[in-house]
């Protein structure tokens, strides 16, 4: 009945002979999404049965005109409405086989209905296409606590799953996790042979650990990080590897330098807090003091810093400066935000890749000419993210499951 009902209303509209209730009530039925395949075979039967009339224009003309109107804007929606609608692939591939007297009859109808149909088409595949995005991202959770620790005898524990306030013990050392999920070294008995070997904690995409060291130093990995240390700190200096971000409180010890060895820098302190970014994907090492005294040493340079400063090297020339430090934005990843202050997209996209594990790549668009700021918890799912980023940078952000297309 009510699909009759459709019809009437249909031929009312077009005929302009429907009245303003009449109007209406066939719009709020093309709103609804519920007869999309009625409308499909009406307008094709519409056409069909169509006298068509002289046309008054040149073929070049008509076909300026139909492409107009298959390409028309809804003001409002500031989208395309027809070029996304179902009906129109059909039509046009029909009109290429077509009469050329036929084409009038086609630019008559579609031009009537354009405005109708592109805003109902463009509101229920905009809401569909909403959905499912929100949905996708409902599914990207934030990073959670979650390393494993590969000890110098190649035997791998998985962090996460020690229950809390569980110990193990290798190799002459007790690895206590805490309450709040902290991992603690202990030294037990005497510490030779094999409890000096080299240890390695790694943090995936997507986790983040905070670790004690025989020393007493906490040290807090950002994720996809990894740090290589000792069992035993009993040399001249305590040096560490680091590969990726960690945060430092380093114990002090008067006579035994704590040293952080990057891929192409160390920095060198006796007890202070210090956080470094060493991503190897990054254009910069980044060293940012907060408390004590540094002194950060490239290949060529080496710098002294003080709290509140920054020592940057760019990795492509090996230069080493200082420079002011937003303690507020170098902290953020420890502190559970994201804090991004004129950052260009590339660098923005490249934390959300590592704290969501998830693969960013950008199309048409070049990242690191757009520049964005905002604040957002880390503890959010990545939609609460993108909600940030796509009005900010201007952009339009796909989510396919874990891929994130990043587009104008």
């Amino acid at each position: 009945m009510q699909e009759k009902r459709f019809s009437y209303l249909f031929e009312q509209y077009f005929k302009r002979q429907g009245s303003n209730a009449e109007v209406e009530e066939f719009m709020e039925l093309i709103h609804s999404g519920d007869y999309d395949v009625q409308l499909q075979m009406l307008i094709d039967q519409h056409y069909e049965n169509f006298i068509p009339h002289q046309s008054p224009l040149s073929a070049l003309q008509e076909n300026q005109i139909l492409n107009a109107v298959l390409n028309i804007k809804s003001e409002g929606s500031a989208a395309t409405a027809l070029s996304s609608s179902a009906f129109i692939p059909t039509a046009t591939t029909t009109l290429n086989m077509r009469s050329d007297r036929k084409r009038w009859a086609w630019i008559s109808i579609a031009a009537s209905v354009a405005v109708c149909l592109g805003t109902a088409f463009f509101v229920y595949h905009n809401y569909t296409y909403k959905k499912d995005q929100d949905y996708a991202a409902s599914l990207i959770g934030p990073g959670t606590n979650k390393a494993r620790l590969v000890l110098g005898n190649g035997k791998v524990i998985l962090l996460d799953t020690l229950k809390n306030g569980s110990r193990v013990f290798e190799n002459g050392v007790e690895l206590t996790k805490t309450k709040d999920g902290q991992l603690i070294y202990h030294i037990k008995g005497s510490a030779n042979g094999e409890a000096r070997l080299v240890n390695t904690i790694e943090t995936p995409r997507g986790g983040k650990y905070e670790v004690q060291l025989p020393d007493g130093t906490e040290v807090w990995l950002n994720a996809a990080s990894s740090l290589k240390y000792s069992n035993v700190f009993n040399g001249k200096k305590r040096e560490v590897t680091l590969n990726g971000e960690a945060y430092f409180e380093v114990a002090h010890r008067e006579n035994q330098p704590f040293v952080v060895h990057t891929s192409q820098q160390s920095v060198e302190v006796l007890g202070t807090h210090f956080n470094v970014n060493a991503y190897p994907d990054d254009e910069n090492q980044v060293t940012t003091l907060l408390e004590g005294a540094v002194k950060a040493s490239s290949v060529s340079e080496t710098l002294l810093l003080k709290p509140g400063q920054q020592a940057i090297l760019n990795l492509r020339n090996d230069h080493l400066k200082v420079a002011e430090a937003d303690l507020e934005t170098a902290m953020a990843w420890k502190n559970g935000d994201f804090i991004f202050k004129d950052e260009d997209l590339a660098s923005v996209m490249k934390k959300v890749e590592r704290w969501y594990d998830v693969e960013v790549v950008f199309e048409d668009i070049d990242p690191k000419s757009i520049k964005l700021g905002g604040w957002v918890s880390r503890s959010k799912n990545i939609s609460a993210v993108i909600k940030i980023i796509e009005p900010i940078a201007g952009v339009k952000i796909k989510i396919d499951g874990r891929r994130i297309t990043v587009m104008k």
